[in-house]
C-alpha cells in the first residue's frame, strides 16, 4: 500500500498475504470525500477486494495531492476509485486515456455518478456483487455485461479579445478546459451546491436540501445569453443546466432521459415563475427526488455555449468548474467502468 502523503494508517498498512499471480488493482482513496467516509471504510473495502481475488495497492490522497496527476503517473490498467463524484471524475479520465478499466466506489456525500451507473451508495455492498477478479480480467469478461463506456462533458472558457493565439479548432481555450461527468449548472442549483458544500451535513441529500432552501431565499431569476447547437437564445429563469448523467443533489434524478453513454447531452431550463411557485416546485423535488413540472424544460443537445452567464458561476460534479463564458460539449467514451 502507498500513500500520496504522510504515513500509512495502521489498518491500511496491514496487508495480508496475497497470491503474487493474482490480478492487480490500484485503489485510490480520498481522505476528504464524504467528510472522511471513504477513508474510514477503505480498510474494509480493500479486504473485500482481496477476498474477490485482487492484489490491491491502496493509494490515499489528501488535500495537497492532485489525484489526476497521480492517476496519470500510474501504470495500472485496473483502478478502483473510492470517493465523491469529482474525485472519481479526475481519476477515471486519466485512466481512460491509457485504455484502463475503472471500478467506481461511492465514498462522497451525494454519490450521484454511482447512482446513475446503478452502483448505489453503499461501496461495501457493491464490492460484494462483483465477480471474482479472474472473471473480470479473463478473455471472456465481455460476456459479463457490466462493462460500460462513459461520456464526459468538456467545459472550456470562451476566448476574449487578445486571446486568439491560445484557441483550439473550436475557438475555446483548450488549455483551461475541464471535464464533468454529471451536470454543469448555473443559477439556483449551482448556488445550492455551493452552500451545501459549506454546510456541516455529512449527507449529500441534507446538504443540498439546506443549500436549496438558503439559495431560494436570496436568488432571483437571471437572464442569460446562450448558443445551443449554433442558435443564439436569451433565456430568463431560475437555472440553466447541461446534463450528461441526469443526477444531482444527493439523489435527485433531474433529467431522467439522460444517459452518460449515448453521446448526447440534455439542456434543462426553469421558467422565471414567482418565488411562491418556485418554492412549491422545489418542495416537490426535494420530497420526491424527481422533477416533473410544466415550468421545467428539457431538450437534447450536443453543444452549448454560455455567451453571457449574468455573472453566475458554473458548478459541475460538486465543484466550481468555470466563471463567465464557456462552451460545454460532449466527449463520448472518455473511460470504461466495470459497474
Amino acid at each position: 500500500m502507498t500513500r500520496a502523503s504522510n504515513t500509512p494508517t495502521a489498518e491500511l498498512s496491514q496487508v495480508p498475504f496475497v497470491d503474487p499471480s493474482a490480478p492487480s488493482l490500484q485503489l485510490f482513496v480520498s481522505a476528504l470525500s464524504g467528510r472522511g467516509r471513504a477513508l474510514r471504510l477503505a480498510p474494509q473495502a480493500a479486504a473485500l477486494l482481496r477476498e474477490r481475488g485482487w492484489e490491491v495497492e491502496v493509494v490515499v490522497t489528501h488535500r495537497e495531492d492532485d489525484p489526476g496527476q497521480l492517476a496519470a503517473a500510474s501504470t495500472h490498467q485496473r483502478v478502483g476509485v473510492f470517493g465523491g463524484d469529482g474525485y472519481i471524475a479526475h481519476i477515471a479520465s486519466e485512466v481512460g486515456k491509457r485504455g484502463g478499466i475503472v471500478i467506481p466506489l461511492p465514498g462522497g456525500r451525494g454519490n450521484d455518478l454511482c447512482r446513475c451507473l446503478g452502483i448505489g451508495t453503499d461501496a461495501l455492498a457493491h464490492i460484494g456483487t462483483l465477480p471474482q477478479a479472474s472473471e473480470i480480467v479473463s478473455p471472456q469478461a465481455g460476456t459479463i455485461g457490466r462493462f460500460r463506456d462513459v461520456d464526459a462533458m468538456r467545459v472550456a472558457p470562451l476566448a476574449h479579445a487578445g486571446e486568439a493565439q491560445n484557441l483550439d479548432a473550436q475557438g475555446v481555450l483548450s488549455s483551461e478546459a475541464s471535464q464533468v461527468l454529471g451536470l454543469v449548472s448555473f443559477g439556483l442549483d449551482a448556488l445550492a451546491n455551493q452552500i451545501g458544500n459549506e454546510s456541516p451535513f455529512s449527507s449529500g441529500t441534507l446538504a443540498y436540501a439546506w443549500g436549496a432552501v438558503c439559495a431560494l431565499a436570496k436568488f432571483k431569476p437571471r437572464t442569460m445569453e446562450i448558443e445551443v447547437d449554433g442558435q443564439v437564445r436569451r433565456i430568463r429563469g431560475w437555472l440553466v443546466s447541461v446534463s450528461n448523467s441526469g443526477w444531482f443533489g444527493g439523489g435527485i434524478n433531474i433529467v431522467p432521459t439522460s444517459n452518460p453513454s449515448d453521446g448526447k447531452l440534455e439542456l434543462l431550463t426553469v421558467d422565471p415563475v414567482p418565488k411562491h411557485q418556485a418554492i412549491r416546485v422545489l418542495a416537490r423535488v426535494l420530497a420526491t427526488r424527481r422533477v416533473d413540472d410544466p415550468i421545467v424544460h428539457v431538450e437534447t443537445v450536443s453543444r452549448v455555449k454560455i455567451l453571457d452567464s449574468a455573472g453566475l458561476i458554473a458548478m459541475g460534479d460538486g465543484d466550481q468548474v468555470a466563471h463567465g463564458s464557456v462552451e460545454i460539449s460532449v466527449q463520448p467514451g472518455v473511460f470504461r467502468v466495470f459497474a
